[in-house]
């Protein structure tokens, strides 16, 4: 298997990350992948897969943290840290670097500056497509709604068409698939990342859609440390807790798991090129 989206780079896996990394390849893992979230944490993150031979990483900006990058903004001008974006670039060409996220739009907590928050987000969100076109690399997409609508969804998928329309040849994944089928329009080009939601009681509309996803279009991740698959749920999550995720999987699709994990690996291989 291959865990598409962990972060190692985390403070949740200092005291034993070694420990981490051995569980998972116990637990027949075989590859995993940091998304770059932080520059904060960047050097963490390339200092950990240089380490391992195993661990790969990718290099963004979460809309979290946004204002890393942003100094200002003024009638709609976005004006960027050039220090930060020289950062980023001189360690997207690195060779472990497999991806450009993970970046996209997050409406779930909006504060009450709503629409400067969502313009800086677009506008960070288009950077990075940039990136990821002028280097080549993937884009690891992190999509998170308000809790009343689909609208980061949709202005994501509008984003998206409009790169693609002018001739840009976007790939990558929607790590957490949040279940909205606008996004499933993307599965020409695009990948889905199904990690320990899918075993929650609450995944209902995870577990409907799931079918509709290609096969040749599933990944396998955990968002370690977070969201835990039962029977962990509500523990720190990592690499080895997997096979639960592919096991409900395996019993929703009705495929055998051996099956299973070797096209969720191709899949990822043929992504990030491992």
């Amino acid at each position: 298997m291959i865990d598409t989206h962990i972060h190692l780079d985390s403070n949740e896996f200092i005291d034993d990350l070694n420990c981490v990394i051995k569980r998972a390849i116990d637990s027949n893992v075989e590859k995993m992948l940091i998304p770059g979230a932080s520059l904060h944490s960047l050097a963490n993150a390339i200092h950990i897969a240089n380490d391992n031979q195993c661990v790969y990483y990718a290099v963004g900006i979460h809309p979290y943290h946004i204002d890393e990058i942003i100094d200002n903004h003024k009638s709609n001008n976005i004006a960027y840290n050039e220090k930060a974006l020289q950062y980023l670039e001189t360690n997207i060409t690195l060779p472990k670097c497999r991806a450009i996220g993970e970046c996209g739009l997050d409406y779930y907590r909006l504060s009450d500056n709503f629409c400067d928050e969502i313009y800086m987000q677009i506008e960070c969100f288009k950077m990075q497509i940039e990136l990821s076109i002028k280097y080549d690399l993937p884009l690891i997409l992190h999509v998170r709604d308000s809790k009343s609508d689909y609208n980061a969804s949709r202005e994501v998928a509008n984003i998206l068409n409009t790169y693609i329309k002018n001739g840009n040849k976007l790939r990558g994944v929607f790590h957490c698939y949040n279940a909205c089928d606008i996004l499933l329009e993307f599965c020409e080009s695009f990948y889905y990342g199904i990690g320990g939601i899918l075993t929650f009681k609450n995944a209902k509309d995870l577990i409907e859609i799931l079918p509709n996803i290609p096969k040749e279009r599933l990944l396998l991740e955990t968002d370690a440390p977070y969201l835990a698959p039962v029977p962990h749920r509500g523990k720190r999550n990592e690499s080895s807790f997997l096979p639960h995720v592919i096991d409900k999987m395996s019993m929703l699709l009705n495929i055998d798991i051996n099956e299973l994990e070797n096209i969720t690996s191709q899949n990822a291989q043929i992504l990030f090129r491992f």
